[in-house]
């Protein structure tokens, strides 16, 4: 309030019912209001009914008319003897005549702030949306790609695709050559282009409950990956969304937090472990405390389904259905962030995963002559794997009576248990701001792997090279380790124009370290038994808007030779 309007404070009330009018544009009064003609009866009235409607408050109202008053009674006798009066009620505040000029600026003053609180408030401005509208926000991502995948001439062509094999009604091991294998493509190359959409929905629901949802597209059911290759379909056809997050998420405190339902990664893992598009089934929790500015701790623990048995499973079985055989992931995590030193953090992670039943299981003795039968461990096969996995033979086929030459339907197996540890550090180095310079280093060993059990199964692959036709041996080889290494210069993430980075790392994972169905889809187009570079970049474009490229060149770690490259160039956008 100028100089110039201190003397009438005591017209705040009245000037508000003016500034209200005008600001609210009432169809009756769209001429401009005139506050000489406006009584004080229609000013309190005005108040009332901003009150009825939940403009303001009762105690804002009073408080607003106990201020008019107190300036009233406070006013020097000659001001108001100066002014032309008129007949009021009983205890009706009398308002002066005021200067044009001088009604027009507090009218201003005073719209401008009402119109500046109405926005802020939400409760005046035009076309105002409902207030649960202001705890729901939207997010989403999405990938153009442009992939050829090149695989070496000289590739071994007789890899069995055991996912197809545990897909369909078994496979016919008394015929396979009426019922041929199918084999992994190892020798042709592809190219195609590939699209990535993700949609999701955040709402605020209290203060300590959030619920999160999330829908991505995908050529299949595969959890680690949300990719869906262009003209897969034929014909132009559309494409598929799926349920790829729905959780909710409760936060007590400051430093503990739950996740129920189809969440996020809940621990800091790379695509060693878990691809970077798995999500996980269940519950989770993250606690992290700050022990100073520079240092803080943190504890990750969830469990997870990974496949429920149906509930009506055995239906063909008259008298006794089988027992349910479900499979989960227990994990526990513990780390530290740690700024050490000027412009230097160190990140660790040290964790253990557990996955129970994941591994295969011999059978009861059992016919299998059709695509009816069950056989009791026939849940143990793996409902989705990529490739690496030491596989055998689950069903313990008697021939049936009378036949024995009959159809013999067989399905596979992990022939390892899995208990993976797991180490995850990370260096950054930020004394070229915005140039960053991060060291990663993942570490992984499957505690579970008993090369001694495997042989005893019956492996199926992961055999040493044979160099010596006459030698018809099968030597068993698979491995428990897996490392990965990366260092990245650059702007860590994208987010406007001409930000930055380029990285290199090497990976190496052996055949049974982790199961092959969550790690990197990617590398050696995904799976475990690979070894290999990965060097890429990007580059801004826009706001959160930026272009990727990434050569992924992977080998065998032991077997047949086996050598794939990756090529895939990216436009990405995020909002």
């Amino acid at each position: 309030m100028t100089a110039t309007t201190q003397p009438f404070r005591r017209l705040r009330l009245h000037a508000l019912a003016v500034a209200l009018l005008s600001a609210c544009a009432v169809p009756a009064l769209a001429a401009p209001v005139d506050a000489a003609k406006i009584s004080p009866e229609v000013t309190l009235k005005l108040i009332d009914l901003l009150v009825a409607k939940g403009v303001l408050t009762r105690g804002q109202a009073d408080d607003l008319i106990a201020e008019a008053k107190a300036s009233a009674a406070s006013a020097p006798a000659t001001a108001v003897a100066a002014q032309p009066a008129y007949q009021t009620v009983p205890g009706a505040v009398v308002v002066p005549y005021v200067p044009e000029v001088v009604r027009q600026q507090i009218k201003d003053e005073l719209r401008a702030e009402v119109v500046q609180q109405a926005k802020s408030e939400g409760w005046a401005a035009p076309n105002a949306l409902p207030e649960w509208t202001q705890r729901i926000s939207f997010y989403g991502d999405l990938r153009a790609r442009a992939e050829d995948v090149l695989n070496d001439k000289e590739n071994y062509r007789e890899f069995p695709n055991f996912a197809t094999l545990n897909s369909g009604s078994g496979y016919d091991i008394a015929d396979p050559v009426g019922n041929p294998v199918p084999y992994v493509n190892t020798t042709k190359n592809r190219g195609r282009m590939r699209l990535r959409a993700r949609l999701g929905m955040h709402a605020q629901i209290a203060d300590w409950i959030e619920a999160d949802m999330r829908l991505a597209t995908g050529s299949d059911r595969s959890p680690v990956s949300t990719n869906q290759s262009l003209g897969a379909g034929g014909n132009l056809s559309k494409y598929s969304l799926w349920l790829d997050r729905a959780y909710i998420r409760l936060k007590p405190t400051s430093w503990l937090s739950a996740d129920i339902g189809r969440t996020p990664n809940p621990f800091w893992t790379s695509e060693l472990l878990f691809d970077n598009d798995l999500n996980f089934d269940g519950v989770a929790a993250q606690a992290s405390f700050r022990h100073s500015p520079d240092f803080k701790t943190f504890v990750n623990v969830g469990a997870f389904p990974v496949f429920n048995t149906d509930f009506d499973f055995g239906s063909t079985q008259e008298l006794d259905k089988e027992s349910s055989r479900d499979k989960w992931l227990y994990g526990a995590q513990a780390g530290l962030e740690w700024g050490f030193a000027d412009a230097m953090s160190l990140k660790l992670g040290l964790g253990y995963f557990e996955f129970d039943k994941l591994n295969g299981q011999f059978s009861s003795p059992c016919l299998a002559p059709t695509s009816k039968d069950v056989c009791d461990t026939d849940l143990s096969r793996p409902q989705f794997q990529q490739f690496g996995n030491t596989m055998f033979a689950i069903r313990n086929i008697v021939p049936a009576q009378g036949a024995p030459n009959g159809p013999q339907l067989q399905y596979f197996g992990y022939a390892s248990e899995f208990g993976v540890a797991n180490l995850h550090a990370a260096l950054e180095i930020a004394r070229f701001d915005p140039v960053k310079i991060v060291l990663e280093a993942d570490v992984v060993k499957n505690t579970k792997y008993d090369a001694k059990r495997i042989r005893a199964l019956g492996p199926l692959n992961n055999f040493k090279p044979n160099l010596d036709p006459a030698d018809t041996r099968a030597v068993f080889d698979g491995g428990d380790m897996g490392y990965y290494l990366n260092l990245l210069v650059g702007q860590p993430k994208i987010e406007k124009a001409w930000d930055w980075n380029a990285s290199i790392g090497y990976k190496r994972v052996e055949s049974d370290a982790v199961p092959d169905a969550f790690t990197d889809s990617d590398f050696h187009l995904g799976g475990t038994n690979a070894r290999g570079f990965i060097v890429g970049g990007s580059l801004g474009l826009a706001r959160n808007t930026w272009l990727g490229l990434r050569w992924l060149s992977a080998n065998e770690v032991t077997g047949q030779p086996y050598s794939v490259d990756v090529v895939q160039l990216d436009l990405n956008t995020q909002f």
